[in-house]
Formats: C-alpha cells, structure tokens, sequence
C-alpha cells in the first residue's frame, strides 16, 4: 500500500506545523482501526481538515500501516507519520452555489 501525500510539501508542512501543539483528536488503541474508530475520524474530520490521531503502546501492528488504512478508509490524504502520532487532511467540500441566487435571503 502506498500512502496518499498531500500534493505539495509546503502544504504539508504548514498542517503539520498548524497541529503541532494540538492534541490528537482521535486516540486508537490495541483494536487498531475499528467501526467506531472510523466514525470518530469522519466525525473529527468533518469538524476540522486536520486532525491528529495518536496510536495507543497496545497496538502491536505498524503504526505507519494503520495510518495507510485509517487514511484510506476515511477518504482523508496522509500528511506525516511521526513516531506513534500521525496527521490526516480532508479538504472541506466546496458549497454548490446556489442557481437562483436566493441563499443569503432569508
């Protein structure tokens, strides 16, 4: 499996720099990447574009594969794995503009 990087490396490193003081939104543990691990990424990843995931000492698999897996079952890019912390990225879905013009109106 190769990891899906985010196209360019500025960009990369302005996420990773944007989370470096930030705790990980989402904790995996011995299980690895379980239904309800998934839909606490979605969720996180539908809240912000860049979340960090931590993976607990309990995992005894690859940290770098599980974060391969993670990343592809969530339809989020892999930015960095570091140690056993690693950065997802999901672009926010455009808004359709509106046809009729009407969607400030209210």
């Amino acid at each position: 499996m190769t990891p899906r990087f985010t196209s360019r490396g500025r960009e990369r490193r302005s996420i990773r720099a944007a989370l470096h003081g930030e705790r990980p939104a989402v904790r995996i543990g011995k299980a690895g990447a379980t239904e309800a691990v998934l839909a606490s990424v979605r969720e996180a990843l539908s809240a912000r574009e860049a979340i960090k995931l931590a993976v607990g000492k309990g995992y005894a698999g690859s940290v770098r594969e599980l974060a391969v897996e993670v990343a592809q079952r969530a339809g989020a890019e892999l930015v960095a794995v570091t140690g056993r912390t690693f950065i997802l990225f999901r672009p926010e879905e455009e808004a359709e503009p509106d046809p009729e013009g009407t969607e400030n109106l209210r």
